[in-house]
């Protein structure tokens, strides 16, 4: 469990439960996998985060790990941060989901106060959208995407083309179409965004498929998770603000 302690500028900084462990970032190996220096010795970290991270990573960027051993695992390590010029970015995008879930049940996810969640990765036609929330008996299907893309002040999704956001969208708009509440959620995993928007360089299709559900209802909310070595994360809801302006 997350303790959330509520500050005086309408944000919530979050305590994080788990151990953190230093090094340096050497070479990403795959889409999941890190080369990573602790100490002068080479481990491999596990890298939860498929997106190509054109703005994340860098050689030599100090990177903050969760230490999970398992003989199932080729690695010991998992990624959940790094510090490039001084920018702390999450790369961790599951976090996202949990400290949404942990946001809306203490209440202080703003647009979420009056609602509660009933489940998390809800199968709907062949489709698995994050949350499923209530309230007065109403369903409202929230489905969650990091962003950890910024180009001059600009954050971007998606970072690369996402036939499994394109599917979301989609079903989202099958909920709408069947009377429910549905929205996204944008969570910025970083400080240095001043806007949110589509990504339409890299996934046109994707973007013109949000623009068009928004059109027929579908809800668009944004939060900004600022990480604060070596344990805290500062969660501001509804920033920044999201544009559909190319």
């Amino acid at each position: 469990m997350l303790g959330i302690e509520r500050n005086i500028n309408g944000s919530c900084s979050v305590k994080l439960n788990f151990r953190l462990y230093e090094g340096k970032f050497i070479q990403r190996l795959n889409r999941f996998l890190a080369e990573i220096d602790i100490n002068g010795q080479k481990v491999l970290a596990h890298l939860p985060n498929s997106g190509r991270m054109l703005t994340v990573l860098f050689p030599n960027c100090r990177v903050f790990l969760v230490k999970k051993e398992s003989a199932k695992r080729k690695s010991k390590y998992t990624m959940f941060a790094v510090q490039h010029n001084d920018i702390s970015i999450i790369v961790d995008t599951r976090f996202a989901n949990k400290i949404t879930r942990t946001l809306i049940e203490n209440k202080v996810f703003t647009p979420f106060r009056k609602y509660r969640v009933v489940k998390e990765n809800v199968l709907i036609n062949s489709s698995r959208i994050d949350f499923l929330l209530e309230r007065n008996g109403r369903k409202f299907y929230l489905e969650v995407k990091s962003v950890s893309y910024v180009v001059n002040g600009i954050a971007m999704f998606p970072d690369a083309p996402t036939l499994r956001g394109r599917k979301h969208l989609k079903t989202l708009m099958k909920c709408l179409k069947e009377k429910f509440e549905a929205g996204v959620l944008f969570t910025v995993q970083r400080p240095d965004a001043k806007i949110v928007k589509p990504c339409y360089e890299i996934d046109l299709e994707f973007s013109n498929l949000l623009k068009d559900a928004y059109e027929k209802g579908l809800k668009i909310f944004t939060q900004m998770l600022v990480f604060k070595p070596p344990n805290k994360v500062q969660a501001y809801i509804s920033v920044p603000k999201f544009s559909f302006q190319p």
